[in-house]
């Protein structure tokens, strides 16, 4: 009798055994759940705007717009792959522009992007500069001011004395003016000195003509 008991409990152990394996030789493996892939942003600015698009991210379900300062997205769940931002500041150097492509699994976001809105749409006019010497025999004081009176106006300018920088600004736009001009004062010791003005926005650059300022 105590045999018989011994080859039941055995003979039950091997058919669990048994169900197990084939249990877990017919199991389907598991599904690997990935997030979105990897995607580029570009970005073009425009009067007020910008024209944000970007490459397609593998296994994206919808993206979201996101920009900073504003709190935060332009746009959300969206399943194209471009995107215009309005009503921005033109000049204003503050915004940062970014994607985000999102699925069940998980969320990718794009390279992010430091741009200016301009109503630019090439380089820079280039800029006349002129020499207020009122003061200059008298104190050494002077002014150096550039204008741009038509044509594409710049986002940001550095001054360059001597073929060195020394002074360099950021310009919103305000106003319908079609003419933009920022000046310098100065006071300097007895001798030559040259001055050039390099003006910058998205589109590209343009340098001024050099002006000589003799201090007696």
């Amino acid at each position: 009798m105590m045999n018989i008991r011994k080859n039941l409990v055995a003979l039950s152990l091997a058919l669990i055994m048994s169900l197990s394996l084939f249990g877990a030789a017919s199991a389907e493996p598991a599904v690997v759940c990935e997030k979105p892939g990897d995607f580029t942003l570009t970005a073009t600015p425009g009067n007020r705007s910008m024209a944000l698009s970007w490459t397609p991210s593998a296994g994206v379900d919808t993206y979201d717009v996101y920009y900073s300062p504003r709190a935060p997205y332009a746009a959300q769940n969206i399943v194209d792959t471009s995107f215009t931002v309005t009503e921005l500041r033109n000049g204003y150097i503050g915004y940062s522009f970014g994607i985000i492509a999102k699925n069940e699994c998980g969320s990718t976001w794009s390279n992010s992007i430091h741009q200016v809105a301009t109503s630019a749409t090439g380089a820079p006019a280039k800029p006349s500069i002129e020499l207020n010497d009122n003061k200059l025999h008298t104190t050494g004081d002077f002014v150096i001011k550039w204008t741009i009176w038509n044509g594409n106006k710049a986002t940001s300018g550095r001054l360059l004395e001597n073929g060195q920088e020394i002074s360099h600004h950021y310009y919103e736009e305000f106003g319908n003016s079609s003419e933009q001009s920022t000046g310098w004062n100065f006071r300097r010791p007895p001798g030559t000195y040259t001055y050039q003005v390099e003006l910058t926005n998205p589109f590209g650059s343009v340098l001024s003509d050099p002006i000589t300022v003799i201090v007696p």
